[in-house]
């Protein structure tokens, strides 16, 4: 086995998934692929509708939305052993129950905030989703729930026997999608990443939709496997990048990271943490010394995604236990059950960064616990969205009123219990729009 790029924990392998929609799928390694062990893959589900475009033929569209919402353990109605005790037969989960909270979300979608501009479709363009159970769920809820958006495309993928997974649905064709996870002797890390490549008009956008390790733990050990979730994403960037040396790809990166924006500040400055400010120096922790893109730099000023600031002085932190160790990364094709060896790929020479819409908006948070609102769903912008051509980032909005919120204004939770409630998190979105030679 190869050693490889992160070394937050010892004697770790990476899964790695690559399916490609309507085309065959590689047999071969990228020649940036950085592993060896090629493991069982989860369970992935690529579809459409119609497999065809439903945009084929039409003035193309020059504005898109992209929504990222964690819809709080959606489980459908059967028993499988990996379900949360709530919905389980015992607690009087059932079909029945699962129909009635798709009845509960359908009726929601249908007061989702209309278009502003003339023409536009209602809904999302495309929405990153959150705990949702099986591709089965996913289908059930594209075909009822978000019927009114009318979704062509989708894709799932969730790690073997984890109780939820990660959904994509689309009006634009998706064209390939990868699934990147985390194993190690100890853990798994709870969901995959999943990578989706998707047809704007013009240009590509690649997508990562992440639902991060939960605080719930001893706070060192769940940071560390966040921060390994942050390298894993500065891996994809790298490649991307070396794959697009001249023009950086349309990259956004949604979903529950369970970190908040000024996670950095909260925790007092006093440990690596998976999201950084930009302007800080990391130099001095020693988990950054062993893994030093294990974390993800974020800023509210697009001037810095060209021109990265200069780190502010170095500060003096305390060494953690989650110093050290190798983490091994195995990609898998889709034929694959077997040990493959391969060179590993030259690591990023930096953390990637990302625009943060959460550093400028008046909104305090899409999720709150125990009363404090908190900032962990996330969309985060790549540079290329700032470079004024082609796609460009527009605008940054929290759904933060009825049916979404309860009267005290926090996030409707979802009770399984007595049906009511639709989640404990809030739908967040970004809008982009083209500008046009």
């Amino acid at each position: 086995m190869v050693r490889s790029f992160i070394s937050l924990f010892s004697a770790v392998s990476s899964l790695y998934r690559e399916s490609r929609f309507l085309r065959t799928p590689k047999q071969n390694l990228s020649p940036f692929s950085f592993a060896v062990l090629v493991l069982l893959l989860p369970v992935f589900y690529l579809s459409c509708t119609s497999c065809e475009n439903p945009l084929a033929g039409k003035k193309p569209p020059s504005r898109f939305r992209i929504a990222s919402w964690n819809l709080q353990a959606f489980f459908d109605g059967q028993e499988t052993g990996t379900e949360y005790a709530d919905y389980r037969a015992k607690s009087s989960w059932n079909e029945i129950a699962y129909k009635s909270r798709l009845t509960m979300l359908a009726d929601a979608m249908t007061r989702w905030p209309e278009p502003q501009t003339r023409g536009e479709r209602p809904g999302p363009d495309i929405f990153a989703l959150v705990e949702v159970e099986t591709s089965a769920v996913l289908e059930d809820l594209r075909s009822g729930p978000f019927t009114p958006f009318k979704y062509s495309y989708s894709a799932f993928t969730a790690n073997p026997a984890s109780p939820l997974g990660l959904g994509i649905l689309s009006r634009f064709p998706i064209l390939s999608t990868r699934s990147h996870s985390l194993q190690t002797e100890s853990f798994s890390t709870p969901r995959p990443m999943l990578e989706a490549e998707i047809e704007l008009p013009g240009e590509h956008l690649f997508l990562f939709v992440c639902h991060w390790k939960s605080k719930l733990g001893n706070p060192s050990e769940t940071e560390a496997i966040r921060r390994a979730s942050a390298e894993l994403v500065n891996r994809r960037i790298h490649e991307l990048s070396l794959e697009y040396p001249d023009t950086p790809p349309l990259v956004l990166v949604a979903g529950d990271l369970n970190e908040n924006v000024d996670e950095y500040s909260r925790q007092g400055g006093t440990c690596l943490t998976a999201l950084m400010p930009a302007d800080i120096s990391p130099e001095s922790f020693i988990e950054a010394t062993a893994t030093p893109r294990a974390f993800i730099k974020l800023t509210g000023s697009p001037a810095d995604l060209s021109d990265p600031p200069a780190p502010t002085a170095a500060m003096s932190a305390p060494a953690t236990a989650a110093a050290a160790a190798n983490i091994t990364a195995a990609p898998a094709t889709a034929a694959a059950a077997a040990n493959i060896t391969a060179a590993p790929a030259p690591g990023p020479a930096n953390p990637a960064i990302f625009y943060s819409p959460w550093l400028n908006a008046p909104w305090p948070g899409s999720y709150a616990f125990q009363g404090a609102w908190e900032t962990i769903d996330h969309i985060l912008i790549g540079p290329a969205f700032f470079d004024n051509r082609g796609w460009e980032y527009a605008s940054f909005f929290v759904y933060d009123q009825a049916p979404f919120t309860n009267d005290a204004g926090y996030p409707d939770s979802f009770n399984p219990r007595t049906g009511k409630g639709l989640s404990d998190h809030l739908p967040i979105l970004a809008d982009f729009y083209q500008i046009r030679p």
